[in-house]
């Protein structure tokens, strides 16, 4: 599919529909909070942190309103978020605890920009669903992985799937299913008062333009620059968590993944 998009049109529409996001954007994104997502990011965190020293420092791209940096902060390392919204990166100092405050610094900037002006040494770096909304995601996963040394760790967490449909039939009851949790999700959202961005994130999200992003090729690259793969992690996320668990114990499909590796 070709798209007119520019570098530069992908991050001012980023920073304009996160704008809008603003404080509600886990109440607008409740497969991030649901409790299948919850138990998901609970176990990937517990990975990722089986093998950290009680003072090591995490760098969060694309902190957001921090469901993953909170992770880190309550099990006590020190933390570095980054994203590209003010107001994401407000909402998410002011809702932090004031006894994590003192582990936790937060960046309002571009990630490439970032990478190429600051040179501290992170034991992980968490990509929060970040890819997708990344003009040349591949560039990116390069220059990160340039910055991580022997034992260091990336995590990606929660990127849309791109895939070929194996089974028509089980594609059919994933979409209604979907059709199913977004009609719900949406009635909850009228009567929550919370208007749905429906037009919003054509620019913003990318890489969904082009079906998501391909785990093969994440996993290439990162083989290419070095590092090891320890795990891919393949799931369906939906609005709600029962939703969730019936997409991906009954019908077994997915439309996300998550990535864990290691510098060798």
């Amino acid at each position: 599919m070709a798209s007119s998009a520019t570098k530069e049109k992908v991050l001012e529409e980023n920073r304009r529909v996160h704008a809008l996001e603003n404080r509600l954007y886990l109440s607008r994104h409740p497969e991030q909070t649901n409790f299948f997502q919850t138990a998901i990011l609970e176990k990937t965190l517990d990975a990722v942190c089986s093998t950290l020293k009680q003072d090591s420092r995490v760098l969060d791209l694309g902190c957001g309103t921090g469901y993953l940096s909170l992770g880190f902060l309550s099990r006590g390392y020190r933390l570095t978020g980054l994203d590209l919204s003010q107001e994401m990166i407000q909402a998410f100092e002011d809702s932090l605890p004031e006894e994590l405050q003192p582990q936790a610094q937060f960046i309002v900037g571009d990630v490439e920009e970032f990478l190429l002006q600051n040179q501290e040494e992170f034991d992980v770096i968490a990509l929060s669903a970040i890819l997708h909304h990344l003009f040349d995601y591949e560039s990116v996963l390069r220059k990160i992985c340039a910055r991580l040394s022997s034992g260091n760790q990336l995590v990606i967490f929660f990127e849309p799937l791109k895939q070929e449909v194996e089974s028509p039939l089980r594609f059919a009851l994933h979409r209604a299913l979907s059709w199913l949790d977004e009609k719900l999700y949406r009635s909850e959202m009228n009567m929550r008062n919370i208007s749905v961005l429906d037009e919003e994130y054509h620019h913003s999200d990318y890489q969904r333009q082009f079906g998501g992003i391909d785990p093969s090729r994440v996993q290439k690259i990162l083989l290419d620059e070095g590092l090891e793969v320890l795990k891919i992690e393949k799931y369906c996320a939906r609005r709600y968590g029962f939703h969730a668990w019936l997409a991906n114990k009954v019908l077994k499909t997915q439309n996300t993944f998550n990535l864990l590796a290691t510098r060798l």
